[in-house]
């Protein structure tokens, strides 16, 4: 059993506005483990607590600016039953899960607070991601000792994975109107990481002119040093990039990640600096129809351990295109937040 939690708080300037919100989500994580001679199994479940005002909905910001940014609710997530061999080479999990637990993210993407750094932008709107989860079946396979195979299928219905939608967050269903199908191989060796990615949803997309598509794309993650662990400090980096493979009806046909993290290796304290600055294609079409501009953002932010289980983290945001919904914004806006970070 575990417990997180984390606390936000915002400020954010925009035109001649200017915004400030609290956000807390805590989570518990809760395992039922049996341990054999052959294998080992684990039932799981985590439920969580949002609550707040969230600062994406005073800027109005098509992408969430805080991975927290989730309605306001109590529910259950994720509810698994999984299984690893012997070897420990094969695992597979059955049940209520989030895509994310296993596919895209990384360390490195994941420690930006904008909630969609650590994100590919083409990912389908119908996938399970935190804080839904949908009916599943994933597995990772060991190729060798650094390299890994996952796959996954889970249910893609906005009635489940739709969070405005399925207040709850947490739903039991046999029948989805889609399936989304994702494969993922990774190479993972010290601090570097080369990682791709294809995934296909099979319900419909597609906001204009009555057209209609599945969703197939691929990604590439790459992450590794700059320089030397010696060195006095130590830099490095995460580059990614997702590609639509049905231009014509996909929502964002494209997307760009960077970022470049620096840690002194002289300080008493393990500090973090990170920049990395995202920017996803939207659909021309989507824009002309819906009267939006293109959304891009950038994060500069410091991690800094008070304790063996807190963190304080600070961090500013640029958001290029915020608010642009019927028009109503063109100016960019500016976040500066506070997160404090605490596990047990």
């Amino acid at each position: 059993m575990n417990l997180n939690t984390i606390s936000e708080t915002h400020i954010a300037s925009q035109s001649e506005h200017l915004f400030n919100t609290s956000r807390s989500y805590i989570e518990t994580g809760i395992a039922l483990e049996l341990t054999t001679e052959k294998s080992h199994w684990q039932l799981f479940t985590n439920i969580g607590l949002i609550h707040g005002a969230s600062i994406s909905e005073r800027i109005g910001d098509l992408y969430l600016a805080s991975s927290i940014g989730a309605q306001d609710s109590f529910r259950m997530q994720n509810l698994w039953l999984g299984y690893e061999n012997e070897k420990r080479n094969l695992q597979i999990r059955i049940g209520n899960q989030a895509v994310d637990d296993l596919f895209m993210v990384s360390d490195r993407s994941n420690f930006f607070i904008h909630g969609a750094a650590a994100y590919v932008f083409t990912f389908s709107m119908n996938a399970p991601q935190w804080p839904v989860a949908s009916l599943g079946l994933s597995s990772s396979l060991k190729l060798s000792n650094n390299q890994t195979l996952n796959f996954g299928i889970y249910g893609s219905d906005p009635e489940v994975t739709d969070e405005s939608i399925n207040n709850n967050g947490f739903q039991l269903r046999r029948n989805y109107t889609g399936a989304l199908k994702i494969i993922e191989w990774y190479r993972a060796k010290g601090n570097n990481l080369l990682k791709l990615g294809f995934f296909s949803d099979n319900n419909r997309f597609g906001l204009y002119e009555g057209i209609t598509s599945s969703l197939n794309a691929f990604y590439l993650v790459k992450e590794g040093m700059l320089t030397p662990q010696s060195s006095r400090t130590e830099l490095s980096y995460h580059l990614g990039f997702s590609r639509t493979l049905n231009d014509q009806t996909a929502p964002i046909n494209y997307d760009v990640r960077a970022a470049i993290y620096a840690k002194p290796t002289a300080w008493n304290k393990e500090v973090t600096f990170a920049l990395g600055y995202f920017f996803p294609h939207v659909n021309q079409d989507y824009l002309d129809d819906l009267n939006i501009r293109s959304e891009s953002f950038g994060e500069l932010s410091a991690s800094l351990p008070v304790h063996k289980n807190a963190t304080i983290q600070l961090s500013t945001q640029y958001i290029q295109g915020a608010g642009a919904l019927e028009g109503t914004n063109s100016e960019p806006s500016f976040l500066g937040v506070l997160r404090f970070y605490y596990s047990l």
